[in-house]
């Protein structure tokens, strides 16, 4: 059992006493890997890539982890709705919101003091007080929600309703009443710019992106796309957004600051979700058809490796030190660890994997914390 951070730091430590020549530059710290269909949520260690035998249950099937920078803690949403805090040092459960929300509708907010989600009904959309896990405002909405977005550099709050053209944009926690925005095309994804200016629509049915002035709720583009909007990703300071879906074995690269369509860069077969490293700027794409990861460099947009994972890789997420890119593989059920230093654009466009750790099954979500010394 991981105890508090002494047993955090003095048992990792001891426990790469005996392989310093090969950790001398090791990355210090943890994965917290949601593993649904497991149920639980794993640990692994990342500086002696082994698996902790302890593992961390919430109230039902785990989903998404959401990480709360700068605390002592994340959030664990699972299946059921059940929204649960968990303490990093403790490795346990600490506390549980008493209203469940609809478990894809979960976001925290900018500066991490409110959770937003809509009920499980999707006809309220509802903040909820991270300080005291007690809902602090609730807005009955006029349909159906289908989804929500919230801005990562602003109070921001975006909702798309179903069988609706209509968004409604919430522009502070304090606002009663939705600034409306009318668009075209009925709307799929939602998505804000980092600095809450802008909000970015993907439709359906239309290859296309609209994007939407966050304060007027007035449309300022709208953007042909060679593909179905599915996947979006954005690079660390938000000035490139990738795209991938039907229509294209490639990632779609849009400047949406500057609203234009830049440039198209082929990639894996049928490339799913992607994950942006911030040094060296690599764009990892999965490609769950072929169990493989390609590996796009951002500055010179070419393709820089491709590599064989595990079993059907949907997720990726980077250590913060970007040495580590982990690749979980929901069908069969492993975590791949590839090191971006052994990233070479050459000829044979391929790079090794480092090692493949076992977490559970069906792993979908993780959050990496680093310990300090």
């Amino acid at each position: 059992m991981l105890s508090r951070r002494s047993l955090l730091v003095s048992g990792l430590a001891g426990g790469l006493t005996g392989c310093a020549s090969r950790t001398k530059n090791a990355y210090v710290g943890f994965a917290f890997v949601a593993t649904r269909d497991s149920g639980d949520i794993a640990i692994v260690d990342l500086a002696a890539f082994s698996l902790e035998k302890k593992r961390i249950k919430p109230s039902g099937r785990p989903v998404q982890l959401i990480d709360v920078p700068g605390q002592d803690s994340l959030l664990s949403v699972s299946d059921n709705g059940a929204v649960e805090e968990v303490s990093v040092t403790e490795t346990s459960i600490t506390r549980k919101l008493k209203t469940p929300l609809a478990p894809e509708s979960v976001w925290l907010n900018h500066d991490a003091s409110t959770i937003w989600g809509l009920s499980p009904d999707h006809k309220t959309l509802l903040a909820v007080d991270r300080a005291t896990f007690s809902t602090r405002a609730q807005w009955a909405l006029p349909a159906r929600a289908r989804t929500i977005a919230v801005s990562p550099g602003s109070p921001h709050v975006a909702v798309a309703y179903e069988g609706s053209k209509d968004i409604g944009i919430l522009r502070d926690a304090g606002d009663k009443q939705f600034l409306i925005s009318k668009i075209d095309q009925t709307p799929g994804q939602l998505r804000y710019l980092k600095n809450g200016s802008m909000l970015i629509v993907t439709h359906d049915q239309e290859r296309q992106l609209t994007m939407v002035d966050s304060a007027s709720g007035k449309i300022v583009v709208a953007l042909p796309l060679p593909i179905r909007p599915e996947n979006l990703c954005f690079n660390s300071d938000g000035g490139q957004l990738f795209i991938t879906g039907e229509g294209l074995d490639g990632v779609v690269v849009v400047y949406p600051y500057q609203s234009q369509v830049a440039a198209t860069l082929l990639s894996g077969k049928s490339p799913g979700p992607m994950a942006v490293s911030r040094q060296p700027q690599y764009l990892f794409v999965t490609s769950p058809s072929t169990d493989t990861v390609s590996v796009l460099d951002v500055r010179t947009q070419k393709l820089a490796a491709v590599i064989a994972v595990g079993n059907n890789p949907r997720c990726i997420v980077f250590t913060p030190d970007s040495q580590m890119a982990l690749v979980l593989n929901q069908r069969s059920g492993d975590m791949a660890i590839i090191r971006l230093g052994n990233i070479v654009s050459k000829r044979q466009k391929t790079a090794p994997l480092f090692t493949m750790i076992p977490v559970g099954s069906a792993p979908v979500a993780a959050v990496v914390r680093s310990v300090a010394g």
